[in-house]
């Protein structure tokens, strides 16, 4: 895969959590977001990244 690619695609997941973490919705109504489901959210993503980094 190309390393252009790569980071545009690093660059998405890091903006759509930080989206997440702005706010959230619950059943339609806006919450705020809870701090523990951003790190998991973010653990997450991290061991995708180490997964196609890995891969490459």
């Amino acid at each position: 895969m190309n390393n252009l690619l790569q980071i545009r695609e690093k660059n998405k997941r890091a903006n759509r959590l930080y989206e997440a973490q702005i706010l959230a919705t619950k059943n339609g109504e806006v919450t705020p977001y809870r701090r523990s489901v951003f790190e998991e959210r973010m653990r997450k993503t991290q061991k995708e990244i180490k997964l196609q980094d890995s891969k490459n």
